[in-house]
C-alpha cells in the first residue's frame, strides 16, 4: 500500500505496528505494518512494487510519517 493508503489505515487503527525488516530480494530494509486481524501490508510505490530502503533511518522515517512513533526493528541475526 502506499503512504498515503497507510495513513488512512493508521487513522482508522486498521494498523497496529510497524516493522522494519531485511528485503529478501535487494539489499536494504522494508516497512510493513501489522494489520488488526493479523498479517503485514507492506510499503509499496504507486505501482504496487514493495519500497526498499538502504538504511534503516530512511525507513523508520517513513514508517512515522504514517503515524506511528515507534518501530519493531526485525533482525535475522
Amino acid at each position: 500500500m502506499t503512504l498515503t493508503e497507510l495513513k488512512r489505515l493508521y487513522a482508522n487503527s486498521e494498523i497496529v505496528e510497524a516493522v522494519i525488516e531485511p528485503s529478501i530480494q535487494a539489499n536494504g530494509w522494508i516497512v510493513e505494518f501489522r494489520h488488526r486481524r493479523g498479517g503485514f501490508v507492506p510499503l509499496t510505490d504507486g505501482s504496487g512494487s514493495e519500497k526498499c530502503y538502504h538504511d534503516i533511518d530512511t525507513a523508520t522515517e517513513r514508517a512515522f510519517e504514517v503515524g506511528f512513533h515507534q518501530v519493531r526493528i526485525a533482525d535475522t541475526f
